[in-house]
């Protein structure tokens, strides 16, 4: 990280007394060769460089100002970098399906926020931000936030994971942070807008038929409260954003702990559940980090079903992953990871660049390195 003071410079060219400031340019640049393979009559495989298969590569930039008695302002843009082919990750303006924007530019998608912030009552943040939804998801997966072969089964597969708007980030919110001297204890809250006009309507399906109202797609409201406290974490988490087809509802909770007596191992899981207006889905993920020298080995194993209307069979998709980490340093690290994800009741999941037919599996593997500044 590179930390630029700005307060002698802004001082040269005012009166006014400066308070003290200082910019930070931080990122994070990963790439893997990875391959995927499927199997049954419609499978597929790939070999491909990917990017972010550790840690999502990232440019940013955070600024923080001292105002003194415990008060400081701070800005907070990020965004995020496909960095094998040198382009950028789409980021979401209304939190709706309609609001997809900046596919493939370098957009600060990823985190856009203004915020002050006191000693004694906490945080408060405008903008662009994680939901507080994710963050179980990132932080009791053992495989991080990295989109790789290892990555969280139930993120990727789920309803209000990947494919939904606000199942990461959402635009337009206010969030609210607890301070941090609570004696281990620490929660969040966030309101985001979907920001339609108040006679919004979506077009008919067919001709004739009343049009359905649509101002509130896109409203998000969540809360997370969590416990951390020597080896021991416990997170709960749960959100709902509102939309005219249906309202989507995720919750979830997250809990580890690390045996110091045992080199520092660190075990993990996460319990999930979620609705899309009359689909529901769940699962469950269980895992470990083993710090080994200057690396890791990481290991998990999740589970999801997709519970569809009807008395039909629950498509229901497994991930089996192990990886190796090696840190040349707290900034530089080699990683591989191998993965396995198996199908049944018609599922037909399959690890990123593959294809697999229903209730067959697909395995993969990937190589890759990772730099952060």
């Amino acid at each position: 990280m590179k930390r630029i003071s700005v307060a002698a410079a802004a001082c040269l060219v005012t009166s006014v007394v400066c308070a003290q400031s200082s910019v930070t340019l931080f990122g994070v640049v990963d790439a893997a060769v990875t391959y995927t393979t499927g199997s049954g009559p419609a499978s597929t495989s790939k070999w491909q460089l990917t990017n972010s298969a550790n840690s999502f590569s990232r440019l940013g930039f955070r600024g923080n100002e001292d105002l003194g008695g415990g008060l400081s302002a701070g800005f907070w843009l990020e965004e995020g970098l496909q960095n094998d082919t040198g382009t950028g990750f789409p980021g979401n303006t209304n939190n709706q399906l309609n609001g997809t924007a900046g596919l493939g530019t370098l957009t600060f998608n990823r985190r856009s926020t203004v915020s002050l912030t006191s000693s004694s009552w906490g945080e408060l943040r405008l903008g662009r931000d994680y939901t507080p939804t994710f963050w179980n998801t990132a932080i009791f997966d053992p495989f991080g936030t990295g989109s790789g072969i290892g990555a969280n089964q139930l993120y990727f597969s789920g309803l209000g994971g990947l494919t939904a708007p606000t199942g990461t980030r959402a635009s337009n919110s206010v969030g609210y942070f607890l301070p941090p001297n609570l004696g281990g204890f620490y929660g969040s809250v966030m309101y985001a807008m979907g920001e339609n006009i108040s006679n919004s309507t979506l077009p008919p399906a067919t001709p004739g038929a009343i049009p359905v109202p649509n101002q509130n797609d896109g409203r998000y409201g969540g809360v997370r409260l969590g416990y951390q406290s020597g080896p021991f974490h416990v997170s709960i988490a749960t959100g709902l954003t509102t939309y005219a087809t249906g309202d989507l509802r995720v919750s979830n909770l997250g809990a580890s702990w690390t045996f110091e007596q045992l080199l520092g191992l660190r075990v993990m899981g996460e319990y999930y559940v979620e609705s899309l207006g009359a689909v529901d889905g769940k699962g469950a993920l269980v895992g470990f980090i083993l710090p080994v020298g200057p690396g890791e080995i990481k290991a998990s194993y999740a589970r999801y079903v997709r519970q569809p209307v009807g008395n039909v069979p629950d498509p229901t998709s497994s991930k089996l992953a192990l990886g190796y980490a090696y840190n040349f340093s707290k900034r530089t690290a080699v990683y591989a990871t191998v993965a396995r994800l198996t199908n049944s009741d018609g599922a037909s999941q399959a690890l990123a660049g593959a294809s697999t037919s229903p209730n067959h599996a697909s395995t993969g593997g990937e190589a890759g390195m990772r730099v952060a500044f």
